[in-house]
This record gives C-alpha cells, structure tokens and sequence, in this order.
C-alpha cells in the first residue's frame, strides 16, 4: 500500500474552498476516522480497476426487480483490482493493489435502486483509518443529505455511529457519479470508540420487528463473529433482565440509559421509523467492558420524513402475537387528510416496547431534560438550516452531474439496474426538498418532505409540548401545562395538479395549517380543558393494561397512568329531526364531538363534511357518546378526565356510567 498525506493543517484548503472547515460543526466530540475528516471540506474520488468481463458480469447481477420476494441479490464482486483514492489539489492519496482490499455488490432494500450501491472492504492496511466502506446512491432522498445529517447529529450528540459523506467512484475509467460513504459498524469501530480490541459481545439486529418482548433479540440479533453466533448466554441474560423489568431501577444498572434515551431522541425527532422504535431493526446491541449494554444505529436513508405511510405506524401487516398496542386511530394512508407527521408524539411513534414505558412513561422528567439538550444543541432551524446550507454548497456541482441524464441510455450515470427503482429525482426537487416543498414519486413509492419544512414544524412542535422556550432553547420551569397538538388535521392537504397516486411527480402542502384548532390562541389558552386529543384517542399500551390490572386502585375505581384516552368512535347518533338538513347538511352519525357552535346549533365534522350534532347527543345517559364512544359495561377505570371515568373494553375505549358502579 502506498500512503501519502500532508501533515500541516494547512494543506487541507485551497483559495476555492470555504475559509473554516464544516467540521468545525462537531465541536469536541469530533472523533471520526480521518477519511470523514478529510471529507467535509473535498469530494474524494475512488478510482477502482479491474477485468472488463468482472465489470459487465457486475452491472448484469445488479439487475433486480424491487420487491422481488425478499430477494437482496448476490454480492458479486472482486478481489482482483487495484484502487486509488485522490483528492484534487491536495496531496491525499491512498493506493490499494489487487488482494488488499474487495469491491462487491452491496444493499439490502437498496439494491431495488436502479443506481446500485457498492461495500469495500480493506484486508490490508486502510483508508485514512477506514477498512470498510459503504457505498449507496441515497435514491429514494431528493435531497440527499438524511444520511448525513444523521450522522452528524450524533457525533453532535456525543453518540457513537456510523460516520457519513461524500464521494465519486470510478471504475475502469466509467463515471458512477456521486455516492454516500459510511463506514461500518465493526470491531475496529468498538475499538475506536469503546476501546475494547476484540470484543465478543457484539450483536446486530438486521430482521425486522426485532424486540424484547418474543425474545427475539436474544435469538435473532446475531453476533459479528460467524464462530459465536450460536453462543448467546450473555444476550439471553440481557433479553430475560428487561422482560421481567418493573421499573427503570431493574435495568439501569445493565443498560447505558442515557446513550439509549438520547439515540431513542434521535428516532423521535427525525421519525426515524426504521430502527429500535417502529420496524426494529437497524441496529446493534453491544455489551461495553463496564458491563452495560448500549445501542447503536445504522442505516439512515429513512429518516427526517422520509418515506413517511400512516401504515407503518398503524402497524399493518403484524399478526396478534406481535401487536403490543393498538394504532387504529392514526388515519389510513388512502384516506384524507393525512396524519400530519410534525406533531407525531412519542407515543405516536413507539410500538409499544416494555423498555420504552420504563425509560420513558414512567421516567418522564430525564426525557425532557434529554429531549430539551438535543434541541437546544441541535435539533433547531439556527443550527440545521446552517448545516444544510454547507452541505449544498459540498455537493451542488456533483449534485448536478448526477441528476443530468445521459442522452445515450436515458438514465443518470451510473444506473444499471434497469429494473430497480428509478425516481428520476431533478435539481427542482433538490433545491425544494431541501427547503419547505413536499415531493412525492409514485411509480417509485417515494416520499421526500421539504428538510427545512419538517424541521420547521417539528420544531415548534416539540418547543410546545416540551416546554421549551423556542428563542432562548431552555426549558420552562417549572414545566408549564399545555394544550395538545394532535396529529389529525381538521383541514386537508393539497397537492399540485393532477392524480394524487398516479402521476408520476405530485407535489404537497398544507395551506390551512393556521385554521387548525392547535394553531389558535384560544385553544392554547386553556390547556386543562383541551389537555387530550378531541377527535380520537391513544391507547395505553399492553404493558401498561396489564400494569393497571396488577395494580387497582379504590377496587378498580381509578387507575393512575399519564396515557391519554384511546379507539376509535364507535357509536352513532340518529335523529329524526335533524336541525341541520334545513342548511343543507345531514347529522352526524359517527360522533357528537363539538367543533363550532353557532345560533344554529352545534356543529361537527366528519367524511370531509361538516354536520349539525342532533339534541340526542346531550340527553343521552351514555355520556361518553358526546364524544364518540360507548359506554362500558364493567367498572374498571384506566383514565380520569373533567368529562369522566373512561374504561377500555373490547379495544376499544368506553365512559363508565357512575350510577351503575356505585
């Protein structure tokens, strides 16, 4: 191997670059391996060769149809090549001969991309303190920046991941155009970051729906080292300690908490939904030489409201033995409005996880003290907006040569599976999906929603539920008592010309945002009243049912928990003389919850329509009906609110008629 680099700081920059280095962005916690380093002020290039039968058998066996039956495809390629990696206008250069290093096929769900991604792993020797590299196109992300922004955010954070940026590759002298580079979670990174040289407790959860409660961490999280994969006595011990867990003092000896809540901050905030809290996989359980367990994520193409279906939170597809909560009430992705996503809650987002009730439920206060951290270090438009800014000024010129078609195949460079998903995404949607417009491409089934737009509204989100002054960043204290923020919108969304789940390109937005009930200063005003949602309601998960069974209080009559209310309206109202059919509306048939009145009457909303709530409502015994539910037939209480008791029967939640409990 041949190793060349200039040692003063100096020769890091040109007179073109830009006076201070992005990576003065991560402060004292900027402990990357030097190749990312490097990066943050250049575009690197990778410049691989090797036979040109190798090289037409590779871009054949790239070729894969999206949702080919779990298919990932064969992760061809070769140890037979030579590589060299330069930066232009310095002296960084790194050369790799052929049996130092491999350059394969590689991607799970990225390999239905029709520009293919690619892993190089280093046998001998490295690359500026890399010896394995992943490469992916990001071609689901208009804005290319999630990964990125992701990494970034932890190494804010303090938070050990995959480090994240940018490089071009060549090979055989044919242009592939731009790639994300990341490095790989192994045990040179343990090394590194925990200072343990051969660790044999190491273990990564790929399947999805991996967690605690089926025990499927301790039996299908597996070990790095192909030699102890059937060998799990450790995780085992780890699974079993958090399942029989009844409080945060059961674990907190046997988990690293605070890494746990902050990297749990990271899936809020950005609705990472493919990790530990909703698809959970995408991550790693490692037992650290004090003998705690820490998490570590990979893999942040889906992040920042990205690719964002109500259905995955809905969980749909999950047999019985995997729902540990009910998620009815989040709108169907068909139906409209959308839910709207900024104001997701962390219940919204958890899956009902044990760990999540313990550390989080019932452990409150350092989740905002986690949560308030992050946002003032971090997770704020001043700090972001900045962070996007230079990372566009890295990538713009790339950015362009990539998403320039090439005349001759009708494609962007570097595509070659011709059957993979191809979004065709342009420097339009570039420039927008890193500001405030929504982009969606349906052929391709993605979703990008403008980075500054998201980061806008979950930021005003999170400084209202939290208590967070939005101009000085710091938490109120004491902690003030606020309305909610709900996520179903009384308004819908609108999008640009044309058939909203068939054309190719459709743009969104959400023009009514200011009408909505949570935008009104009246309603912000009185946050006992309006201290849960009014239009559905979140169910308690099943650790926490079966808590509140465990442990009745008054014989049943009450039942202290923080869950707001849960299901979804079940009753109806009819009424043969229907106030508001004179005005040209029918009555409501699915609920009585109010959301105007008028010298007409009281009005409410369903089906996209408005309708008049017949006199019925009020005079029934069934108090609970106001508000769209029955009433129960048992006594037990989960919840107390001004309005009344509420029970949970059937899944469904119900009011508890006083007199028939006494």
């Amino acid at each position: 191997m041949k190793f060349n680099k200039i040692f003063s700081v100096l020769g890091l920059f040109t007179a073109s670059l830009v006076s201070a280095s992005r990576s003065d962005f991560y402060g004292s916690n900027d402990n990357r391996p030097e190749l990312f380093k490097i990066l943050d002020d250049h575009i690197g290039t990778l410049k691989i060769n090797f036979d040109d039968e190798t090289w037409a058998t590779m871009k054949e066996k790239s070729v894969l149809p999206p949702w080919n039956a779990g298919d990932v495809g064969e992760k061809y390629g070769t140890n037979n090549a030579t590589l060299e990696f330069l930066i232009d206008g310095t002296d960084y250069r790194v050369e790799l001969q052929p049996g130092e290093f491999s350059f394969v096929l590689g991607g799970k769900f990225t390999r239905n991309f029709a520009k293919p991604g690619y892993n190089l792993k280093i046998e001998n020797g490295d690359l500026f303190e890399v010896k394995s590299l992943r490469l992916r196109s990001g071609y689901r992300d208009n804005s290319l920046m999630r990964e990125k922004l992701s990494s970034d955010m932890f190494y804010k954070m303090g938070v050990p991941t995959t480090s994240t940026n940018y490089i071009r590759v060549e090979v055989n002298g044919e242009n592939l155009g731009l790639y994300i580079a990341t490095n790989k979670i192994k045990k040179d990174f343990i090394k590194r970051y925990y200072g343990e040289k051969n660790t044999n407790n190491l273990y990564e959860c790929r399947i999805d729906r991996t967690r605690f409660e089926d025990f499927s961490v301790a039996e299908k999280c597996d070990n790095i080292k192909e030699e102890l994969v059937d060998k799990r006595d450790d995780i085992r011990k780890f699974n079993e300690a958090i399942n029989n867990a009844k409080s945060i003092d059961d674990i907190k000896d046997i988990i690293d908490v605070e890494t746990f809540l902050k990297t749990i901050c990271f899936e809020f905030l950005t609705l990472a939904w493919d990790h530990f809290l909703v698809y959970n996989h995408n991550y790693f359980w490692y037992k650290k030489p004090d003998g705690k367990w820490t998490i570590i994520l990979n893999d942040f193409d889906e992040t920042w409201a990205q690719d964002l279906w109500t259905t995955i939170y809905r969980g749909e597809g999950l047999s019985e033995e995997q729902t540990y909560v009910d998620k009815s009430y989040i709108p169907d992705a068909d139906g409209l409005p959308w839910a709207n996503f900024p104001n997701f809650s962390i219940r919204d987002c958890d899956m009902g996880h044990k760990i999540i009730k313990l550390l989080i439920y019932d452990n409150e206060e350092q989740w905002r003290e986690i949560v308030g951290e992050v946002v003032k270090n971090y997770f704020n438009p001043t700090i972001l907006f900045k962070r996007i800014e230079e990372i566009k000024e890295l990538i713009y010129d790339d950015v362009v040569i990539n998403r320039t078609i090439n005349p001759e195949t009708g494609k962007f460079i570097g595509c070659f599976n011709t059957e993979g998903f191809d979004p065709k995404w342009n420097m339009t949607h570039f420039e927008e999906g890193i500001n405030y417009v929504n982009w969606a491409n349906n052929p391709d089934q993605a979703r990008s929603y403008g980075l500054k737009f998201f980061i806008e509204e979950r930021f005003k989100y999170i400084c209202h539920t939290y208590g967070i002054n939005p101009e000085t960043l710091e938490l109120i204290q004491p902690r003030p008592a606020v309305a909610f923020w709900g996520i179903v919108n009384k308004y819908s969304f609108y999008w640009g010309e044309g058939e909203l789940f068939n054309d190719e390109f459709i743009t969104w937005s959400f023009p009514d945002l200011d009408k909505e009930d949570y935008k009104q200063e009246s309603y912000n005003a009185d946050p006992i009243k309006n201290a849960k949602p009014s239009n559905y309601v979140i169910p308690l998960t099943v650790h926490e049912m079966a808590e509140a069974e465990e442990n009745p209080k008054d014989n049943g009559s009450d039942n202290a928990t923080t869950t707001t209310a849960v299901a979804e309206p079940t009753s109806t109202v009819e009424d043969s003389a229907c106030w508001s059919e004179k005005l040209g509306y029918p009555c409501c048939v699915s609920s009585c919850y109010v959301y105007e009145s008028d010298n007409e009457g009281e009005w409410g909303y369903e089906d996209n329509h408005w309708c008049g709530i017949s006199s019925s409502c009020s005079n029934d015994v069934c108090w609970s009906k106001k508000f769209g539910y029955d009433c129960c037939n048992g006594c037990t209480s989960y919840e107390e609110d001004s309005n009344g008791k509420w029970g949970y029967e059937e899944n469904k939640w119900c009011g508890i008629v006083s007199e028939n409990c006494n």
